[in-house]
């Protein structure tokens, strides 16, 4: 009976496990794609919707692989993933359409 309790309670973490390897961005590679990012988008929308724009686009490809995130910041992932990240981040739309 015990036995049984133990793998009721066990069961469920060791089966999130896989989803929590994936749930944040490797350490500094955030910091990375912002440093990327938002003078690039800044040139078209202004500093702050810049930084509105890629830190939602941040949190819409943070759940990526450790190493699809990688091949994304280095330009070296298939055209799939890159396809895919873009219309991820094309739903956090800037606030600021306008030129600066």
């Amino acid at each position: 009976m015990r036995l049984n309790r133990l793998f009721a309670v066990v069961a469920p973490i060791v089966l999130l496990l896989p989803l929590a390897a994936h749930a944040e961005w490797p350490k500094g590679a955030r910091e990375k794609y912002m440093a990327q990012c938002v003078p690039a988008a800044a040139q078209r929308i202004g500093d702050a919707a810049a930084k509105a724009h890629c830190a939602c686009g941040a949190d819409a490809i943070k759940s990526y692989p450790a190493k699809d995130l990688q091949a994304l910041m280095d330009n070296k992932a298939s055209n799939e993933l890159q396809q895919q990240a873009l219309t991820q981040i094309a739903k956090c739309k800037a606030t600021n359409p306008t030129q600066k």
